[in-house]
């Protein structure tokens, strides 16, 4: 466009004549500035018309990774008691509860309660030491595990631990959720059972099997008491 505008102007028509070109040329100019304008404005809303439908897609495709309710319910041999709803209810009711337990329980807990609808995992994992950790599950999440427990008890194979395992988790948060108040200490589940205090160890036996005999016992001498050299003499016959 610009070397259009800037080309030289001929004067075999006089100025009059060189004044009409330039307009003609300007106005040639103009129209192909709004051709190009035009095509690219066209290109631009359709590249976004494009990019609005792989939006579209793509939250399609995570609508349908999503899990559903229904598939994460729990199975028709696992019967829903009175208690186990009242048991729910109750958990409704906790705004957070501190959970401790070994990194072993934690992944048992997320692999098998991680797809339910209403389980959250929590932001922070924080370390206790000694292998432990403690989060804070939401009430909401409490009840995603509650059922997902529930179902492992009645359908998990006897003896392959699972059905173990949920059995004292479920029987461990039913504890921390009984007697419950709007105003209190905030609701605490442990799974860190430990020997009684002045139990004694595996350690400590070993270590008593060890141990020397007490001082003081006496025992018993099988060195003949010193004789006093005279009656030695006495006793030998020649």
């Amino acid at each position: 466009m610009l070397t259009e505008l800037t080309k030289p102007i001929s004067t075999d028509d006089g100025p009059a004549g060189g004044h009409q070109d330039v307009s003609d040329r300007a106005r040639e100019a103009v129209g192909e500035s709004k051709q190009e304008v035009a095509t690219a404005l066209a290109e631009a809303l359709s590249a976004l018309a494009s990019l609005r439908q792989e939006i579209v897609d793509l939250h399609a495709a995570v609508e349908e990774l999503r899990p559903q309710p229904d598939t994460a319910a729990e199975p028709a041999g696992a019967e829903v008691s009175p208690e186990h709803r009242d048991l729910l209810k109750t958990a409704a009711r906790v705004s957070s509860a501190s959970l401790l337990c070994h990194r072993d329980i934690w992944e048992f807990i997320t692999a098998h309660t991680g797809r339910h609808p209403h389980f959250r995992v929590p932001p922070q994992v924080a370390g206790e030491g000694e292998e432990r950790i403690r989060v804070a599950l939401s009430g909401r999440s409490l009840i995603a595990l509650l059922i997902s427990l529930h179902s492992i008890k009645h359908t998990a194979s006897d003896g392959d631990g699972d059905q173990e395992l949920a059995a004292t988790l479920y029987e461990r948060i039913e504890e921390s959720l009984t007697d419950l108040t709007p105003s209190g200490q905030p609701v605490s589940i442990t799974l860190d059972d430990r020997t009684a205090p002045g139990a004694p160890t595996a350690e400590s036996r070993n270590e008593g099997d060890d141990e020397p005999e007490t001082p003081g016992t006496p025992q018993a001498s099988t060195e003949q008491e010193d004789t006093d050299p005279g009656q030695e003499a006495d006793s030998f016959t020649p």
